[in-house]
């Protein structure tokens, strides 16, 4: 952001930082909840990461160029957003038509080996998943998030923002099939943190290649999601998104990357109550750190061109270089650093205030600030220190800071209307990539209201063999004795289980149950090529397993 502030008569432009990554420089102390207090399964301490800054520096280093385009995209926000706002405006004159837009056809691209696609509790548990997912979503961008009622006194009155943007599962596939909204790939892996995916630096593109992951849909109708396990150097990473300003361009990514990838076990929310629903697995991240749905509100903010509030401080954070996490976005000492002249950055919205770095946990607001949030160490100009540039606190309470899922609340009015200028007013020209984030670059994800309506029904119809064929899976694939069949009882009724042999001898058989999982012990058998038949009220689907 850039603040403008009046001392004295005096006028100071103060720019303000944001970032994406856990750096080495020391954070203030934050007046947290001890995460110990929090209690649900398997909890697992995993701070608030996402990897877009990282992605950025990879692709400075490939092409030196994109250090600028970078700067001008965030220089272009403010702008974008008062147009975005001069333009509702102009709608409530009723000087301009509005614009006929659709919620945005969401497809979640499920990646994940076969302990992990149970810990998501089946197919069942992803159906919950991606139900909650959109509920979210569609609260959080739309100001009718039921946590609002935590928002302290000083930003609920004027800093909750609206974008107004609504989504819905895809329920119609590239090809015109009826879909249930999400893909499932079962992959090779033995244990929750075996199979997964590393190349952070190119965007995951094994994930989103068909053979190795699931590739994307037609990233101008469809907003994809991928849900994956991050291993290697990505392993502390939530999430990682790809907007089209990062597309095209040499050094630049393939546009179908475009969408974002989230860590598969923040898909969801369990809510308020921080209780798993029944049948959605019981491994959540830390039920109030990352079970609430958050980190794909967060990414979605990246999705549409907005920053980190404290602006991502690197080579082409701000003007003239931003040298490192935990600087203000004003030159000379400041209670940051009284020594160092180093210049932070902002995220170049005027109402999110100066903020040196990413904030995590549970802050405890309205305390060191009455109806406010928290302060850092930004709080004062240095060479003018009773100007306080945090008169409310800092926008840790933004979806788009780090904190925990239960700590971020909204969207800033600027942060809304710049995530809006994206997506809800057609673009006055221009393509959007290779870093420019021109206005309404999104704008044809809200013009297919067809893809939310499925050409099948579901009541009195059976379905086809190929919504069958997409509902089931078997894995692994050679096998060295247990096979897993996952079916969506949703679709159809599975009614047992054939195992033959190439001869066309019965091996096996398992009546069905009504259950969306099954396990075959082939242990006994002989190696060799088999075939799976599974048998349903309307139909059968065969397939090939080795077992070796």
């Amino acid at each position: 952001m850039i603040r403008k502030l009046i001392a004295g008569g005096a006028l100071l432009l103060l720019s303000c930082c944001q970032s994406v990554r856990v750096f080495a420089q020391a954070q203030m102390p934050l007046q947290t909840n001890a995460s110990a207090n929090k209690t649900g399964a398997h909890i697992v301490e995993h701070p608030r990461k996402c990897g877009i800054d990282q992605l950025r520096k990879a692709m400075v280093a490939r092409n030196p160029e994109w250090a600028q385009k970078f700067k001008d995209q965030k220089a272009s926000l403010q702008a974008n957003a008062d147009y975005y706002k001069q333009y509702k405006a102009q709608v409530a004159r009723g000087e301009r038509k509005t614009n006929t837009i659709s919620p945005i056809p969401i497809i979640f691209h499920i990646i994940v080996d076969s302990a992990q696609f149970l810990n998501l509790g089946g197919t069942q548990g992803i159906i919950q998943r991606c139900d909650s997912q959109i509920a979210v979503l569609n609260a959080d961008y739309n100001h009718q998030n039921a946590d609002s009622t935590m928002i302290p006194a000083a930003w609920a009155d004027s800093m909750y923002g609206n974008a107004g943007i609504s989504f819905g599962l895809a329920l119609v596939d590239p090809n015109g099939n009826c879909t249930p909204g999400y893909e499932i790939l079962i992959i090779p892996g033995t244990s929750l943190t075996d199979a997964g995916f590393s190349n952070v630096n190119y965007a995951f593109p094994e994930a989103k290649t068909a053979g190795t992951g699931l590739a994307a849909w037609d990233v101008t109708k469809y907003y994809n999601v991928w849900c994956i396990n991050f291993t290697g150097a990505a392993n502390s990473l939530l999430g990682l998104t790809v907007p089209l300003s990062f597309t095209g361009g040499f050094g630049g990514l393939p546009v179908d990357q475009e969408g974002v990838c989230i860590l598969y076990n923040t898909l969801g929310s369990v809510g308020p109550t921080n209780v798993p629903p029944p049948g959605t697995g019981s491994w959540y991240l830390n039920p109030d750190n990352y079970a609430w749905g958050r980190t794909l509100s967060h990414e979605t903010g990246h999705m549409f061109e907005i920053w980190h509030p404290w602006g991502d401080d690197g080579p082409y954070g701000g003007p003239p270089y931003s040298a490192g996490e935990g600087y203000c976005p004003w030159s000379g000492p400041n209670a940051c650093s009284t020594t160092d002249t180093a210049i932070g950055s902002d995220d170049g919205l005027l109402d999110t205030p100066p903020e040196s770095q990413a904030n995590y946990g549970n802050p405890t607001y309205g305390v060191s600030v009455p109806g406010g949030t928290i302060t850092d160490c930004c709080k004062f100009w240095y060479a003018q220190d009773t100007l306080n540039t945090q008169p409310i606190g800092i926008a840790c309470i933004s979806f788009m800071d780090y904190v925990d899922d239960d700590a971020m609340h909204l969207l800033t009015p600027d942060q809304a209307a710049a995530v809006a200028s994206m997506v809800l007013v057609s673009t006055p020209g221009g393509t959007g990539a290779t870093g420019s984030g021109t206005i309404g670059e999104n704008y044809n994800l809200t013009q297919n209201p067809g893809l939310l309506t499925p050409p099948c029904t579901p009541t009195g119809i059976a379905p086809s063999p190929t919504e069958i064929n997409s509902s089931l899976s078997i894995y692994p694939n050679p096998t060295t004795g247990e096979v897993h069949i996952s079916v969506n009882s949703a679709v159809e009724t599975l009614n047992e289980i054939v195992v033959l042999n190439l001869l066309g001898q019965q091996v096996m058989k398992v009546s069905g149950q009504g259950k969306d999982y099954y396990t075959l012990d082939l242990s006994g058998v002989s190696k060799g090529l088999y075939f799976v038949q599974c048998n349903f009220a309307s139909g059968s689907v065969t397939r090939k397993i080795v077992l070796q």
